[in-house]
């Protein structure tokens, strides 16, 4: 089975999978290539003020007080709100406690990838999650190379901060309104970056640089005019915009752009049975 085949069996599967019980255990339409769960718990978190989080860990995943939303923009690693549709109010309402684990043994260096897809056959086995994928057009800001070219430090080897389960990791050193330091970062981390600014537009990466940079950038808070159009005007605080400052800093430019984005739509989830 290919993988783009065992990924499209992993949103379809249909047959729920009881609580705490081995995954191999279950009667599924179909099974993910490459590593999967062994053993996984899936229940509802009724705390009124839960302890918040979410990460994959070297043998699997773990949640705490999580929506149902959040673990499937985890699942997907898609965490804009605007590529996704469907689905019932309470995926952004109820949370969850989810415990997954994995052989290490047999499996001991799975990528962020596999492992995302072993999150998303664990969600289609639990809550009988089913969705496509559709392509829609978007205003968007393309991140590219000005004509002068880049002005960039490529992160020492030394200094990458590597995690076993996410890789070489984008490391915040300074992150405010007006200030954003970052180490060990690819172009791609920039860009959403970039789009957590509000600038009433999605940033996508068009640089083709693969490197994992150090940047430093400084700039005046923008006050987004209409989102929709993307017009922006800076605040007057004696800085650049952050398009000036993208531009002057780092060698780099937003562009305004109009172009297709991979959205997911949600064609049917369900609470979990009761373990």
């Amino acid at each position: 089975m290919t993988f783009r085949g065992a990924l499209l069996c992993l949103v379809i599967a249909r047959v729920a999978l009881a609580f705490s019980l081995p995954i191999a255990s279950a009667q599924t339409t179909c099974s993910p290539a490459g590593p999967a769960f062994e053993v996984a718990s899936v229940r509802l978190n009724t705390n009124l003020n839960p302890a918040w989080k979410m990460e994959f860990t070297p043998d699997g995943v773990t949640a705490r007080g999580v929506t149902l939303e959040y673990a499937l923009h985890d699942a997907f690693g898609v965490h804009d709100d605007r590529l996704w549709s469907g689905g019932p109010a309470w995926i952004s309402q109820k949370q969850f406690d989810i415990e997954a684990k994995f052989d290490i043994a047999q499996y001991p260096h799975p990528s962020l990838d596999q492992r995302r897809a072993m999150l998303q056959h664990l969600l289609s086995d639990r809550f009988k999650l089913r969705v496509h994928h559709q392509s829609r057009q978007f205003p968007l800001y393309a991140l590219v190379i000005t004509n002068h070219g880049p002005k960039l430090t490529e992160t020492k080897p030394e200094n990458l901060l590597h995690s076993p389960a996410y890789g070489v990791m984008c490391h915040y050193l300074r992150s405010r309104k007006g200030v954003m330091e970052i180490s060990g970062c690819t172009m791609a981390d920039l860009a959403s970056s970039l789009s957590g600014l509000d600038l009433g537009r999605k940033v996508v990466d068009q640089t083709a640089l693969k490197g994992h940079y150090d940047l430093l950038l400084h700039w005046s808070p923008v006050e987004t005019d209409s989102p929709s159009a993307g017009s922006t005007s800076a605040i007057d605080l004696g800085g650049p915009s952050i398009f000036t400052a993208v531009k002057e800093q780092l060698g780099l430019e937003l562009k305004p752009i109009t172009g297709p984005l991979d959205t997911i739509v949600i064609d049917h989830i369900e609470m979990p049975s009761e373990n």
